[in-house]
């Protein structure tokens, strides 16, 4: 009767041994599953020209000094167009309907009766951009042909009713790229400036290399900074001799044009 006691025993001992083990067993290969990793998703990007004069912060009604003469800024606007952000392996992501104006003036007349209010404006704001890591910006100063030469086609901020078309330029009214006015000071002489760009061979498109790779992605919210300095606008040009630039100064335009694909913006840093 005992040998039986102790087998029935026995088993039953062997029985808890074994549910034990496959319990941990089960418990430690729930404990080394890994969760599953959600894919980033499209992230953010704010695009902002910090607007400077040499080493000092922009202003209107401010006097500066540059290139031995003494400038007061009335006003600066410019068209930011098609902004193309280039990842780590070289694609190209195209912000769609990308033509923001940026400006710092007071206020301006316009073409018909409406007056353009005064306004300070330097970010852009970039949303549903793919996730990854962009090494460069791209971008152009001025409105493609296909706008330029049709204004009653509409896309982003482009748009008749903020001072930024000329009629005088061509039989048809095209867009003014960039205006720069204000006063310029040489010993005792005061010019009125106002350097404007305009016209298809001188939309310009700038590309900057970023100090370091950004990652752009639904996990946090990026930034771009450049900076935008007034004193190279006219970097090279007799501004007291030619004070007033458009298209019938086209030589001095074109070179003007060119100072903003080359000169006026840096990067200042990324976030």
């Amino acid at each position: 009767m005992l040998p039986l006691l102790y087998l029935f025993i026995m088993k039953k001992f062997l029985s808890i041994i074994s549910i034990s083990a496959i319990l941990f067993t089960s418990c430690s290969k729930n404990n080394d599953v890994k969760p599953v990793e959600v894919p980033e998703t499209a992230g953010k990007a704010t695009l902002t020209f910090d607007a400077v004069a040499g080493a000092s912060d922009f202003a209107l009604n401010k006097d500066f000094t540059a290139s031995g003469k003494t400038w007061n800024f009335t006003q600066l606007r410019y068209w930011v167009s098609n902004v193309v952000l280039i990842n780590d392996k070289g694609e190209e992501y195209k912000v769609p309907n990308s033509y923001y104006l940026m400006e710092e003036n007071n206020p301006a007349e316009t073409n018909s009766a409406y007056v353009y209010p005064a306004n300070k404006r330097e970010s852009i704001n970039l949303t549903d951009i793919p996730a990854g890591d962009y090494k460069s910006v791209k971008f152009s100063v001025g409105v493609d042909t296909k706008y330029n030469s049709n204004l009653s086609l509409q896309a982003g901020e482009l748009s008749q009713l903020n001072g930024m078309t000329n009629v005088s330029w061509m039989w048809a009214t095209t867009y003014i790229f960039s205006s720069l006015k204000g006063k310029v000071t040489e010993g005792t002489t005061v010019k009125t400036i106002a350097v404007e760009t305009g016209l298809d061979a001188n939309y310009k498109s700038v590309t900057l290399a970023l100090p370091s790779t950004l990652h752009i992605g639904s996990s946090k919210s990026s930034t771009i900074s450049l900076n935008t300095d007034v004193t190279k606008i006219t970097d090279g040009v007799d501004i007291m001799a030619t004070p007033t630039i458009g298209a019938s100064q086209a030589t001095v335009m074109a070179s003007v044009a060119t100072n903003y694909s080359t000169k006026v913006f840096t990067v200042k840093s990324v976030n």
